[in-house]
Protein backbone atom coordinates (compact mmCIF):
# COMPACT_ATOMS: atom_id res chain seq x y z
CA UNK A 1 0.00 0.00 0.00
CA UNK A 2 2.98 2.42 0.57
CA UNK A 3 4.00 1.76 -3.03
CA UNK A 4 0.19 3.95 -4.29
CA UNK A 5 0.91 7.08 -4.70
CA UNK A 6 -1.62 9.47 -3.27
CA UNK A 7 -2.99 10.70 -6.23
CA UNK A 8 -4.37 6.61 -7.28
CA UNK A 9 -5.29 6.12 -3.46
CA UNK A 10 -7.28 9.76 -4.08
CA UNK A 11 -8.69 9.17 -6.93
CA UNK A 12 -9.98 5.08 -5.79
CA UNK A 13 -11.45 6.91 -2.81
CA UNK A 14 -13.50 9.04 -5.25
CA UNK A 15 -13.83 6.16 -7.43
CA UNK A 16 -15.64 4.05 -5.01
CA UNK A 17 -17.84 7.08 -3.75
CA UNK A 18 -18.94 7.64 -7.02
CA UNK A 19 -20.11 4.49 -7.99
CA UNK A 20 -21.74 4.02 -4.46
CA UNK A 21 -23.75 7.44 -6.10
CA UNK A 22 -24.14 6.01 -9.15
CA UNK A 23 -25.78 3.12 -8.44
CA UNK A 24 -27.83 4.56 -6.44
CA UNK A 25 -28.88 7.23 -9.19
CA UNK A 26 -29.57 4.38 -11.77
CA UNK A 27 -31.58 2.80 -9.59
CA UNK A 28 -33.74 5.90 -8.28
CA UNK A 29 -33.91 6.77 -12.08
CA UNK A 30 -35.69 3.44 -12.77
CA UNK A 31 -38.20 3.97 -9.97
CA UNK A 32 -38.65 7.47 -11.48
CA UNK A 33 -39.14 6.13 -14.74
CA UNK A 34 -41.83 4.12 -13.21
CA UNK A 35 -43.09 6.89 -11.80
CA UNK A 36 -43.28 8.89 -14.56
CA UNK A 37 -44.88 6.15 -16.33
CA UNK A 38 -47.90 6.00 -13.98
CA UNK A 39 -48.09 9.31 -14.37
CA UNK A 40 -48.26 9.76 -17.86
CA UNK A 41 -50.99 7.11 -17.68
CA UNK A 42 -52.88 9.15 -14.78
CA UNK A 43 -52.48 12.08 -17.22
CA UNK A 44 -53.58 10.99 -20.53
CA UNK A 45 -56.49 8.23 -18.83
CA UNK A 46 -58.03 8.39 -15.83
CA UNK A 47 -57.86 11.70 -14.78
CA UNK A 48 -59.47 12.52 -18.58
CA UNK A 49 -61.88 10.05 -18.89
CA UNK A 50 -63.07 10.75 -14.98
CA UNK A 51 -63.44 14.85 -16.02
CA UNK A 52 -65.04 13.77 -19.21
CA UNK A 53 -67.52 11.37 -17.45
CA UNK A 54 -68.25 13.67 -14.44
CA UNK A 55 -68.83 16.29 -18.00
CA UNK A 56 -70.97 13.43 -19.42
CA UNK A 57 -73.14 12.73 -16.38
CA UNK A 58 -73.77 16.64 -15.57
CA UNK A 59 -74.33 17.63 -19.09
CA UNK A 60 -77.07 15.11 -19.65
CA UNK A 61 -79.06 15.57 -16.23
CA UNK A 62 -78.57 19.58 -17.28
CA UNK A 63 -80.64 18.64 -20.62
CA UNK A 64 -83.05 16.39 -18.47
CA UNK A 65 -83.89 19.22 -16.28
CA UNK A 66 -83.92 22.35 -19.08
CA UNK A 67 -86.77 19.23 -21.02
CA UNK A 68 -88.56 18.71 -18.08
CA UNK A 69 -88.80 22.62 -16.70
CA UNK A 70 -89.92 23.04 -20.72
CA UNK A 71 -92.99 20.65 -20.42
CA UNK A 72 -93.90 22.51 -17.23
CA UNK A 73 -93.41 25.55 -18.89
CA UNK A 74 -95.97 24.29 -21.70
CA UNK A 75 -98.46 22.82 -19.29
CA UNK A 76 -99.05 25.66 -17.33
CA UNK A 77 -98.75 28.46 -20.04
CA UNK A 78 -100.04 26.51 -23.07
CA UNK A 79 -97.93 28.88 -25.44
CA UNK A 80 -96.47 27.43 -28.59
CA UNK A 81 -93.70 30.27 -29.05
CA UNK A 82 -92.14 28.44 -25.87
CA UNK A 83 -91.48 25.23 -27.73
CA UNK A 84 -89.01 27.05 -29.92
CA UNK A 85 -87.08 27.63 -26.69
CA UNK A 86 -86.97 24.51 -26.05
CA UNK A 87 -85.95 22.50 -28.79
CA UNK A 88 -83.11 25.10 -28.48
CA UNK A 89 -81.91 24.75 -25.33
CA UNK A 90 -82.26 20.63 -25.63
CA UNK A 91 -80.39 21.10 -29.13
CA UNK A 92 -77.71 23.10 -27.31
CA UNK A 93 -76.70 20.23 -24.10
CA UNK A 94 -77.63 17.71 -26.94
CA UNK A 95 -74.62 19.05 -28.21
CA UNK A 96 -72.64 19.76 -25.17
CA UNK A 97 -73.29 16.47 -24.79
CA UNK A 98 -71.93 15.27 -27.52
CA UNK A 99 -68.44 17.02 -27.22
CA UNK A 100 -68.11 15.54 -23.91
CA UNK A 101 -68.65 11.97 -24.95
CA UNK A 102 -66.02 12.75 -28.52
CA UNK A 103 -63.24 13.78 -25.58
CA UNK A 104 -63.93 10.56 -23.67
CA UNK A 105 -63.12 8.85 -27.00
CA UNK A 106 -59.98 10.09 -26.81
CA UNK A 107 -59.12 8.25 -23.93
CA UNK A 108 -57.28 5.07 -23.49
CA UNK A 109 -60.17 1.99 -23.08
CA UNK A 110 -59.33 -0.13 -20.16
CA UNK A 111 -60.89 -3.28 -19.40
CA UNK A 112 -64.43 -2.75 -18.82
CA UNK A 113 -64.42 0.98 -20.38
CA UNK A 114 -65.78 0.08 -23.77
CA UNK A 115 -68.76 -2.34 -22.65
CA UNK A 116 -70.10 0.22 -19.84
CA UNK A 117 -69.30 3.56 -22.55
CA UNK A 118 -71.54 1.11 -25.30
CA UNK A 119 -74.17 0.70 -22.16
CA UNK A 120 -74.44 4.67 -21.78
CA UNK A 121 -74.66 5.25 -25.51
CA UNK A 122 -77.38 2.94 -25.43
CA UNK A 123 -79.21 4.47 -22.66
CA UNK A 124 -78.71 8.02 -24.37
CA UNK A 125 -80.18 6.74 -27.31
CA UNK A 126 -83.22 5.31 -25.92
CA UNK A 127 -83.56 8.54 -24.12
CA UNK A 128 -82.82 10.67 -27.13
CA UNK A 129 -85.65 8.64 -28.91
CA UNK A 130 -88.33 9.99 -25.53
CA UNK A 131 -87.01 13.11 -25.95
CA UNK A 132 -88.03 13.22 -29.76
CA UNK A 133 -91.41 11.91 -28.73
CA UNK A 134 -91.64 14.77 -26.10
CA UNK A 135 -90.83 17.52 -28.31
CA UNK A 136 -93.34 16.15 -30.74
CA UNK A 137 -96.00 16.18 -28.14
CA UNK A 138 -95.14 19.91 -27.41
CA UNK A 139 -95.42 20.77 -31.17
CA UNK A 140 -98.89 19.30 -31.66
CA UNK A 141 -99.98 20.80 -28.13
CA UNK A 142 -100.43 17.92 -25.98
CA UNK A 143 -98.86 18.91 -22.95
CA UNK A 144 -100.73 16.22 -21.19
CA UNK A 145 -99.05 13.49 -22.90
CA UNK A 146 -95.63 15.13 -22.74
CA UNK A 147 -95.51 15.50 -19.25
CA UNK A 148 -96.37 11.45 -19.06
CA UNK A 149 -94.23 10.63 -21.30
CA UNK A 150 -91.42 12.76 -19.11
CA UNK A 151 -92.35 11.23 -15.76
CA UNK A 152 -92.68 7.69 -17.17
CA UNK A 153 -90.45 6.48 -19.81
CA UNK A 154 -87.84 9.40 -19.60
CA UNK A 155 -87.47 9.31 -16.45
CA UNK A 156 -86.84 5.91 -16.24
CA UNK A 157 -84.62 6.11 -19.02
CA UNK A 158 -83.20 8.72 -17.33
CA UNK A 159 -82.07 6.88 -14.21
CA UNK A 160 -80.74 4.22 -16.29
CA UNK A 161 -78.69 6.13 -17.74
CA UNK A 162 -77.32 8.04 -14.67
CA UNK A 163 -76.51 4.75 -13.40
CA UNK A 164 -74.07 3.89 -15.95
CA UNK A 165 -72.32 7.13 -15.66
CA UNK A 166 -71.52 6.16 -11.77
CA UNK A 167 -70.27 3.31 -12.60
CA UNK A 168 -67.74 4.88 -15.81
CA UNK A 169 -67.24 7.07 -12.48
CA UNK A 170 -65.97 4.72 -10.43
CA UNK A 171 -63.98 2.38 -12.89
CA UNK A 172 -62.08 6.26 -13.63
CA UNK A 173 -61.76 6.94 -10.04
CA UNK A 174 -60.32 3.33 -8.72
CA UNK A 175 -57.77 3.82 -11.96
CA UNK A 176 -56.75 6.92 -10.62
CA UNK A 177 -56.21 5.94 -7.40
CA UNK A 178 -54.53 3.28 -8.21
CA UNK A 179 -52.09 5.08 -10.20
CA UNK A 180 -51.93 7.29 -7.29
CA UNK A 181 -50.75 4.10 -4.65
CA UNK A 182 -48.18 3.13 -7.58
CA UNK A 183 -46.57 6.58 -7.80
CA UNK A 184 -46.50 6.58 -3.96
CA UNK A 185 -45.08 3.58 -3.85
CA UNK A 186 -42.47 4.13 -6.39
CA UNK A 187 -41.22 7.19 -4.34
CA UNK A 188 -41.35 5.43 -0.79
CA UNK A 189 -39.61 2.75 -2.82
CA UNK A 190 -36.65 5.24 -4.09
CA UNK A 191 -36.43 7.07 -1.04
CA UNK A 192 -35.64 4.14 0.96
CA UNK A 193 -32.81 3.62 -1.75
CA UNK A 194 -31.48 6.69 -1.44
CA UNK A 195 -31.15 6.42 1.96
CA UNK A 196 -29.23 3.41 1.77
CA UNK A 197 -27.52 4.96 -0.97
CA UNK A 198 -26.44 8.08 1.12
CA UNK A 199 -25.51 5.65 4.06
CA UNK A 200 -23.44 3.68 2.00
CA UNK A 201 -21.67 6.52 0.47
CA UNK A 202 -20.94 7.81 4.04
CA UNK A 203 -19.22 5.20 5.43
CA UNK A 204 -17.37 4.68 1.77
CA UNK A 205 -15.98 8.25 1.90
CA UNK A 206 -15.08 7.96 6.01
CA UNK A 207 -13.66 4.80 5.06
CA UNK A 208 -11.39 6.29 2.50
CA UNK A 209 -10.79 9.64 4.21
CA UNK A 210 -9.81 7.38 7.48
CA UNK A 211 -7.23 5.60 4.87
CA UNK A 212 -6.35 8.94 3.40
CA UNK A 213 -5.31 10.22 6.59
CA UNK A 214 -3.28 7.26 8.29
CA UNK A 215 -1.73 7.84 4.63
CA UNK A 216 -1.05 11.46 4.99
CA UNK A 217 -0.63 11.61 8.74
CA UNK A 218 2.82 10.22 9.71
CA UNK A 219 5.33 11.67 7.19
CA UNK A 220 3.48 14.92 7.50
CA UNK A 221 4.50 15.03 10.95
CA UNK A 222 7.88 14.23 10.54
CA UNK A 223 7.78 16.67 7.72
CA UNK A 224 6.82 19.25 10.92
CA UNK A 225 9.03 17.75 13.17
CA UNK A 226 12.37 18.64 10.61
CA UNK A 227 10.75 22.18 9.82
CA UNK A 228 10.58 23.14 13.11
CA UNK A 229 14.49 21.95 13.77
CA UNK A 230 14.92 23.70 10.78
CA UNK A 231 13.17 26.92 12.36
CA UNK A 232 15.80 26.51 15.40
CA UNK A 233 18.48 26.95 13.31
CA UNK A 234 19.00 23.23 13.01
CA UNK A 235 20.33 22.54 9.18
CA UNK A 236 21.94 19.09 9.94
CA UNK A 237 18.03 17.11 10.07
CA UNK A 238 16.86 15.33 6.95
CA UNK A 239 13.91 13.36 5.98
CA UNK A 240 14.25 10.16 5.59
CA UNK A 241 10.56 8.53 5.54
CA UNK A 242 10.47 5.48 3.55
CA UNK A 243 8.26 5.67 0.62
CA UNK A 244 8.51 5.70 -2.69
CA UNK A 245 4.67 7.97 -3.73
CA UNK A 246 4.49 11.65 -3.84
CA UNK A 247 6.24 12.08 -0.03
CA UNK A 248 9.08 10.22 -1.43
CA UNK A 249 9.72 12.96 -3.64
CA UNK A 250 8.80 15.61 -1.01
CA UNK A 251 11.51 13.99 0.69
CA UNK A 252 14.08 13.83 -2.31
CA UNK A 253 13.57 17.49 -2.79
CA UNK A 254 13.60 18.61 0.34
CA UNK A 255 17.19 16.93 1.55
CA UNK A 256 18.13 18.50 -1.59
CA UNK A 257 17.02 22.12 -0.98
CA UNK A 258 18.73 22.02 2.94
CA UNK A 259 21.77 20.31 1.56
CA UNK A 260 21.94 23.85 -0.83
CA UNK A 261 20.43 25.57 2.48
CA UNK A 262 23.48 24.52 4.01
CA UNK A 263 26.31 25.45 1.58
CA UNK A 264 24.14 29.21 1.18
CA UNK A 265 24.28 30.26 4.46
CA UNK A 266 27.94 29.01 4.75
CA UNK A 267 28.80 31.21 2.02
CA UNK A 268 26.02 33.86 3.67
CA UNK A 269 28.53 34.21 6.57
CA UNK A 270 31.26 34.75 4.85
CA UNK A 271 29.77 37.24 2.78
CA UNK A 272 27.88 39.20 5.66
CA UNK A 273 31.50 40.05 7.10
CA UNK A 274 32.75 41.27 4.01
CA UNK A 275 29.52 43.04 3.25
CA UNK A 276 29.87 44.96 6.77
CA UNK A 277 33.64 46.25 5.60
CA UNK A 278 32.37 47.17 2.28
CA UNK A 279 29.70 49.30 3.61
CA UNK A 280 31.86 50.78 6.49
CA UNK A 281 34.13 52.29 3.44
CA UNK A 282 31.64 53.20 1.05
CA UNK A 283 29.77 55.47 3.57
CA UNK A 284 33.15 57.48 4.31
CA UNK A 285 33.63 58.16 0.76
CA UNK A 286 29.54 59.02 0.33
CA UNK A 287 29.85 61.17 3.22
CA UNK A 288 32.96 63.46 1.92
CA UNK A 289 31.11 63.91 -1.87
CA UNK A 290 28.00 64.78 -0.17
CA UNK A 291 30.05 67.54 1.11
CA UNK A 292 31.39 68.72 -2.02
CA UNK A 293 28.31 68.13 -3.51
CA UNK A 294 27.18 70.75 -1.44
CA UNK A 295 29.96 72.68 -1.88
CA UNK A 296 29.07 73.01 -5.87
CA UNK A 297 25.72 73.61 -4.89
CA UNK A 298 26.10 76.48 -2.65
CA UNK A 299 28.32 77.99 -5.83
CA UNK A 300 26.04 77.17 -8.39
CA UNK A 301 23.21 78.68 -6.51
CA UNK A 302 25.60 82.20 -6.32
CA UNK A 303 26.88 82.23 -10.00
CA UNK A 304 22.81 81.53 -10.95
CA UNK A 305 22.01 84.59 -8.75
CA UNK A 306 24.65 86.89 -10.52
CA UNK A 307 23.31 85.48 -13.76
CA UNK A 308 20.10 86.43 -13.04
CA UNK A 309 20.83 90.06 -12.59
CA UNK A 310 22.61 90.33 -15.60
CA UNK A 311 19.78 88.78 -17.12
CA UNK A 312 17.11 91.06 -15.31
CA UNK A 313 19.77 93.72 -16.75
CA UNK A 314 19.98 92.77 -20.01
CA UNK A 315 16.19 92.45 -20.41
CA UNK A 316 15.64 96.22 -18.55
CA UNK A 317 18.01 97.49 -21.55
CA UNK A 318 16.60 95.51 -24.50
CA UNK A 319 13.35 97.00 -23.09
CA UNK A 320 15.01 100.48 -23.31
CA UNK A 321 16.27 99.76 -26.06
CA UNK A 322 13.29 98.96 -28.04
CA UNK A 323 11.20 102.21 -26.61
CA UNK A 324 14.41 104.38 -27.98
CA UNK A 325 13.92 102.09 -31.30
CA UNK A 326 9.81 102.88 -31.56
CA UNK A 327 10.65 106.62 -30.80
CA UNK A 328 13.19 107.20 -33.19
CA UNK A 329 10.62 105.15 -35.65
CA UNK A 330 7.79 107.36 -34.59
CA UNK A 331 9.93 110.43 -34.21
CA UNK A 332 11.04 109.75 -38.05
CA UNK A 333 7.56 109.11 -39.55
CA UNK A 334 5.95 112.13 -37.58
CA UNK A 335 8.94 114.46 -39.07
CA UNK A 336 8.18 112.34 -42.52
CA UNK A 337 4.24 113.39 -41.94
CA UNK A 338 5.31 117.27 -40.93
CA UNK A 339 7.12 117.66 -43.97
CA UNK A 340 4.52 116.87 -46.11
CA UNK A 341 2.31 118.95 -43.95
CA UNK A 342 4.41 121.71 -45.00
CA UNK A 343 4.70 120.97 -48.62
CA UNK A 344 0.83 120.97 -48.33
CA UNK A 345 0.50 123.95 -46.55
CA UNK A 346 2.61 126.16 -48.86
CA UNK A 347 0.65 124.69 -51.25
CA UNK A 348 -2.43 126.30 -49.87
CA UNK A 349 -0.75 129.53 -49.35
CA UNK A 350 0.41 130.09 -52.06
CA UNK A 351 -3.52 129.13 -53.41
CA UNK A 352 -4.16 131.95 -50.61
CA UNK A 353 -1.99 134.45 -52.10
CA UNK A 354 -3.65 134.42 -55.14
CA UNK A 355 -6.54 134.10 -53.95
CA UNK A 356 -5.67 137.41 -52.11
CA UNK A 357 -4.76 138.99 -55.00
CA UNK A 358 -8.05 138.07 -56.70
CA UNK A 359 -10.13 139.43 -54.10
CA UNK A 360 -8.38 142.66 -54.41
CA UNK A 361 -8.83 143.10 -57.76
CA UNK A 362 -12.66 142.60 -57.38
CA UNK A 363 -12.39 144.94 -54.42
CA UNK A 364 -10.86 147.63 -57.03
CA UNK A 365 -13.76 146.74 -59.50
CA UNK A 366 -16.63 146.84 -56.36
CA UNK A 367 -15.09 150.61 -55.46
CA UNK A 368 -15.53 151.29 -59.22
CA UNK A 369 -18.82 150.13 -59.65
CA UNK A 370 -19.71 152.43 -56.25
CA UNK A 371 -18.73 155.32 -57.53
CA UNK A 372 -20.62 154.54 -60.51
CA UNK A 373 -23.80 154.08 -58.23
CA UNK A 374 -23.03 157.58 -56.62
CA UNK A 375 -23.32 159.45 -60.17
CA UNK A 376 -26.45 157.63 -60.43
CA UNK A 377 -27.82 158.34 -57.10
CA UNK A 378 -26.65 162.02 -58.04
CA UNK A 379 -28.64 162.23 -61.27
CA UNK A 380 -31.82 160.66 -59.30
CA UNK A 381 -31.07 163.34 -56.61
CA UNK A 382 -31.56 165.86 -59.25
CA UNK A 383 -34.33 164.23 -60.88
CA UNK A 384 -36.82 163.88 -57.22
CA UNK A 385 -35.77 168.60 -57.21
CA UNK A 386 -37.15 168.54 -60.89
CA UNK A 387 -40.20 166.16 -60.08
CA UNK A 388 -40.85 168.42 -56.60
CA UNK A 389 -40.64 172.09 -58.87
CA UNK A 390 -42.65 170.24 -61.02
CA UNK A 391 -45.62 169.19 -58.34
CA UNK A 392 -45.10 172.41 -57.34
CA UNK A 393 -45.95 174.33 -59.99
CA UNK A 394 -48.64 171.62 -60.52
CA UNK A 395 -50.84 172.70 -57.78
CA UNK A 396 -50.44 176.49 -57.71
CA UNK A 397 -51.95 176.02 -61.27
CA UNK A 398 -55.00 173.44 -60.02
CA UNK A 399 -55.65 176.04 -57.39
CA UNK A 400 -55.91 179.00 -59.89
CA UNK A 401 -58.54 176.21 -61.87
CA UNK A 402 -60.68 176.44 -58.77
CA UNK A 403 -63.33 173.43 -59.12
CA UNK A 404 -61.73 172.02 -62.05
CA UNK A 405 -58.18 171.63 -60.90
CA UNK A 406 -58.87 169.43 -58.00
CA UNK A 407 -58.37 166.12 -58.63
CA UNK A 408 -55.08 167.52 -60.61
CA UNK A 409 -53.92 169.08 -57.20
CA UNK A 410 -54.32 166.05 -55.80
CA UNK A 411 -52.20 164.27 -57.92
CA UNK A 412 -49.69 166.87 -57.91
CA UNK A 413 -49.74 166.28 -54.11
CA UNK A 414 -49.42 162.97 -54.28
CA UNK A 415 -46.27 163.54 -56.99
CA UNK A 416 -44.57 165.72 -54.59
CA UNK A 417 -45.05 163.21 -51.58
CA UNK A 418 -43.31 160.28 -53.94
CA UNK A 419 -40.43 162.72 -55.03
CA UNK A 420 -39.66 163.57 -51.18
CA UNK A 421 -39.93 159.56 -50.64
CA UNK A 422 -37.65 159.55 -53.94
CA UNK A 423 -34.94 161.93 -51.93
CA UNK A 424 -34.94 160.46 -49.12
CA UNK A 425 -34.13 156.48 -50.50
CA UNK A 426 -31.32 158.43 -52.84
CA UNK A 427 -29.45 159.97 -49.81
CA UNK A 428 -29.63 156.60 -48.05
CA UNK A 429 -28.17 155.11 -50.65
CA UNK A 430 -25.67 157.37 -50.99
CA UNK A 431 -24.67 156.99 -47.71
CA UNK A 432 -24.74 153.46 -47.92
CA UNK A 433 -22.47 153.59 -51.45
CA UNK A 434 -19.55 155.80 -49.43
CA UNK A 435 -19.90 153.52 -46.14
CA UNK A 436 -19.46 150.39 -48.81
CA UNK A 437 -16.47 152.54 -50.61
CA UNK A 438 -14.66 152.98 -47.21
CA UNK A 439 -15.09 149.27 -46.16
CA UNK A 440 -13.73 147.99 -49.75
CA UNK A 441 -11.20 150.99 -49.23
CA UNK A 442 -10.02 149.00 -45.89
CA UNK A 443 -10.43 145.65 -47.20
CA UNK A 444 -8.02 146.60 -50.06
CA UNK A 445 -5.51 147.54 -47.16
CA UNK A 446 -6.06 144.51 -45.07
CA UNK A 447 -5.52 142.12 -47.96
CA UNK A 448 -2.42 143.61 -48.57
CA UNK A 449 -1.39 143.17 -45.16
CA UNK A 450 -2.51 139.80 -45.24
CA UNK A 451 -0.90 139.06 -48.80
CA UNK A 452 2.67 140.11 -46.64
CA UNK A 453 2.20 137.86 -44.26
CA UNK A 454 1.03 134.88 -46.17
CA UNK A 455 4.50 135.63 -48.28
CA UNK A 456 6.37 135.43 -45.11
CA UNK A 457 4.92 132.44 -44.00
CA UNK A 458 5.65 130.84 -47.00
CA UNK A 459 9.39 131.87 -46.95
CA UNK A 460 9.33 130.31 -43.03
CA UNK A 461 7.11 127.35 -44.27
CA UNK A 462 10.22 126.39 -46.99
CA UNK A 463 12.94 127.09 -44.22
CA UNK A 464 11.45 124.36 -41.66
CA UNK A 465 10.93 122.04 -44.59
CA UNK A 466 14.51 122.13 -45.20
CA UNK A 467 15.02 122.02 -41.42
CA UNK A 468 12.92 118.80 -41.26
CA UNK A 469 14.08 116.93 -44.14
CA UNK A 470 17.48 117.47 -42.53
CA UNK A 471 15.60 115.98 -39.20
CA UNK A 472 14.52 113.23 -41.17
CA UNK A 473 17.69 112.05 -42.89
CA UNK A 474 19.41 112.29 -39.26
CA UNK A 475 16.79 110.17 -38.16
CA UNK A 476 17.13 107.69 -40.42
CA UNK A 477 20.78 107.80 -40.55
CA UNK A 478 20.16 106.70 -36.54
CA UNK A 479 17.27 104.03 -36.60
CA UNK A 480 19.63 101.54 -38.23
CA UNK A 481 22.41 101.83 -35.43
CA UNK A 482 19.25 101.78 -32.56
CA UNK A 483 18.30 98.36 -34.31
CA UNK A 484 22.26 97.07 -34.27
CA UNK A 485 22.22 98.26 -30.49
CA UNK A 486 18.90 96.35 -30.00
CA UNK A 487 19.64 93.14 -31.44
CA UNK A 488 22.89 93.32 -29.72
CA UNK A 489 21.53 93.41 -26.20
CA UNK A 490 18.56 90.96 -27.77
CA UNK A 491 21.36 88.75 -28.24
CA UNK A 492 23.28 89.02 -25.00
CA UNK A 493 19.66 89.02 -22.98
CA UNK A 494 19.11 85.27 -24.57
CA UNK A 495 22.58 84.55 -23.59
CA UNK A 496 22.36 85.13 -20.54
CA UNK A 497 18.81 83.92 -20.19
CA UNK A 498 20.24 80.52 -21.74
CA UNK A 499 22.96 80.86 -18.75
CA UNK A 500 20.63 81.08 -16.56
CA UNK A 501 18.83 77.98 -17.30
CA UNK A 502 22.17 76.29 -17.75
CA UNK A 503 23.12 77.51 -13.88
CA UNK A 504 19.57 76.39 -12.75
CA UNK A 505 19.94 73.02 -14.50
CA UNK A 506 23.18 72.92 -13.29
CA UNK A 507 21.56 73.57 -9.31
CA UNK A 508 18.96 71.61 -10.26
CA UNK A 509 21.33 68.20 -11.43
CA UNK A 510 23.56 69.12 -7.72
CA UNK A 511 20.84 69.07 -5.53
CA UNK A 512 20.05 66.14 -6.68
CA UNK A 513 23.05 64.54 -6.70
CA UNK A 514 22.96 65.81 -2.75
CA UNK A 515 19.88 64.35 -2.30
CA UNK A 516 21.15 61.50 -4.09
CA UNK A 517 24.32 61.11 -2.16
CA UNK A 518 22.50 61.78 1.33
CA UNK A 519 19.76 58.94 0.35
CA UNK A 520 22.97 56.83 -0.52
CA UNK A 521 24.26 57.75 2.99
CA UNK A 522 20.66 56.67 4.12
CA UNK A 523 20.87 53.47 2.26
CA UNK A 524 24.20 52.51 2.93
CA UNK A 525 23.60 53.12 6.97
CA UNK A 526 20.49 50.59 5.95
CA UNK A 527 22.41 48.61 4.65
CA UNK A 528 25.21 48.29 7.22
CA UNK A 529 22.22 47.47 9.91
CA UNK A 530 20.67 44.98 7.30
CA UNK A 531 24.63 43.49 7.04
CA UNK A 532 25.13 43.45 10.74
CA UNK A 533 21.45 41.77 11.15
CA UNK A 534 22.32 39.29 8.33
CA UNK A 535 25.39 38.78 10.20
CA UNK A 536 23.41 38.13 13.60
CA UNK A 537 21.04 35.83 11.60
CA UNK A 538 23.36 33.39 10.08
CA UNK A 539 25.46 33.40 13.03
CA UNK A 540 22.72 30.94 14.48
CA UNK A 541 22.38 28.30 12.27
CA UNK A 542 24.18 25.30 12.92
CA UNK A 543 25.77 23.20 10.11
Amino acid sequence: MKNQSLKRRIYASFAAILAVMLLMVIVDYTRLLAVDRDAQGMDQDSLPGLRYAMDMRNTWRDAYDVLREGVSAQVEQTATAAVSKVRADVARTQGQLDADMRGYESTPFIGDDRAVYDDFKRALDAYRKIEDRILGSLQAGDAAGARDLLRGQLQQVFKEGLAVTDKMLAENRQRTDDAIDHILAALRHAEAIMLVGLLLAVIVAVAAGALLMRAINGPMQRIVSVLGAFGKGDLASRLDLGRRDEFGAIETGFNRMADELTDLVGKAQRSAIQVATSVTQIAATSKEQQATASEVAATTTEIGATSREIAATSRDLVRTMNEVSGAADQTASLADEGHHDLARMETTMRTVMDAAGSVNAKLAVLNEKAGNINQVVTTINKVADQTNLLSLNAAIEAEKAGEYGRGFAVVATEIRRLADQTAVATFDIEQIVREIQSSVAAGVMGMDKFSEEVRRGVNEMQQVGEQLAQIIQHVQTLAPRVQMVNEGMQAQATGAEQINQALSQLADATQQTVESLRQSSVAIDDLNTVAGELRGSVTRFRM
